[in-house]
């Protein structure tokens, strides 16, 4: 006799609700689905597990009386336009639960060896000028008054620096290694994890170069900050503003580690109109368009008038661009999975396998690798360290 088992209606509808599919989708692939909504059922496993997958649900969450908490309390994610989601969607929370996992190993070793809180965290506040915070950031990382100049390797400058003040960088246009769950960048361009030993940057690696390392400047500002508790919903009107206040300044740290002022208005050509000098600035500073645009408003180069005009059409270009974008991973397998994770993560996982503080099992689990393809990766890692 087969195996049935009571699924709540709750549950059916919230992990439709989480999944990218419609109801009608969900419906013409079970044509029971109706039934299912109005009632509680007894569904056969075979059932259950082919709903699971289709909704990209874990089996045991069907299972539950309750839809589960799953809103993490240390995550701030950077969007397009800064616009919120009212639900974070599978792929998006999957993807944290894997960097909170990563996180987790990371934090437990730096306190098992004996290392103290960054003291960088929460070490300024709203009221402090984001040309200051922008100096003690890049200070901080020891970056050159140069790094953004060079468009080829600045992210990944930014990135190697960031890691080595001791950020976990991670980055990613899928779930995991699985090809089939492509992460939405109108979802989401960027994410924090905030931690005093292993605070993280997680990367949407579907977004573009420039965009990269503005998310990436933008959540660094925010570990300045360290206000986790701006983003709980305790206060729900209080926190809407701080959130505001503090996304325009995060905006206002990125923007001037990227284009100091100074720097700035030294290459802005008066002569030229503001198209031309918006093309020949993102020539020189490694920055988009939009960026700059928004930059040269700040501090009143452009008028309210001509941004009205220019902003519009730059935002609407920089969303066809994310359209035409080729974001599918190709290229050598192992420098694919280097660019996803973090160099001194990867390397403390291998030094905890060898020393026998981990079992290989979990350091395959951490890396997404295993046996033979575990060892080339660590291989290439070295090669590229040397």
């Amino acid at each position: 006799m087969t195996s049935r088992i009571l699924v709540k209606p709750v549950m059916i509808r919230w992990a439709i609700e989480t999944s990218k599919l419609s109801l009608a989708q969900v419906t013409e692939l079970f044509p029971k689905l109706k039934q299912w909504l109005a009632t509680e059922c007894e569904l056969s496993i075979s059932e259950i597990q082919k709903l699971s997958k289709a909704l990209q649900i874990p089996f045991g969450y069907l299972l539950l009386s309750q839809p589960p908490a799953e809103e993490p309390t240390l995550l701030k994610h950077r969007t397009i336009n800064n616009l919120e989601h009212e639900r974070a969607s599978r792929d998006l929370l999957d993807t944290i639960y894997l960097m909170e996992a990563k996180q987790t190993f990371m934090r437990e070793s730096l306190i098992d060896d004996g290392f103290l809180p960054h003291e960088f965290i929460g070490s300024v506040t709203l009221n402090d000028s984001p040309e200051n915070v922008a100096k003690s950031i890049c200070a901080t990382l020891k970056l050159s008054t140069t790094w953004n100049l060079n468009d080829t390797s600045a992210l990944g400058y930014l990135k190697r620096a960031s890691s080595n003040a001791g950020i976990l960088i991670m980055q990613n246009g899928i779930v995991g290694n699985n090809t089939h769950r492509c992460l939405d960048i109108n979802e989401f361009r960027a994410f924090i994890l905030l931690d005093e030993y292993a605070p993280l940057i997680f990367l949407n690696s579907r977004d573009s170069q420039h965009a990269k390392i503005f998310s990436l400047c933008h959540e660094l500002a925010h570990i300045w900050l360290g206000e986790s508790d701006f983003f709980n919903d305790h206060i729900q009107q209080e926190n809407h503003y701080l959130n505001a206040k503090a996304e325009h300044f995060c905006n206002d740290v990125a923007a001037e580690m990227i284009l100091p002022r100074e720097q700035l208005i030294s290459y802005y050509d008066p002569k030229l109109s503001n198209t031309d000098n918006i093309t020949l600035l993102a020539k020189h500073f490694c920055a988009s368009d939009l960026v700059i645009c928004l930059r040269l408003k700040k501090l009143n180069l452009i008028k309210k008038r001509e941004f009205e005009q220019l902003y519009p059409a730059l935002v609407e270009k920089m969303r066809q661009n994310l359209a035409l974008r080729d974001s599918s991973a190709g290229g050598n397998y192992y420098n694919t999975q280097l660019s996803r994770l973090d160099h001194n993560f990867i390397a403390l996982v291998d030094q905890k396998a060898q020393e026998g503080k981990i079992l290989y099992s979990e350091a395959y689990e951490l890396l997404g690798a295993k046996g033979k393809t575990y060892d080339n990766l660590i291989q290439h890692l070295e090669e590229q360290l040397t």
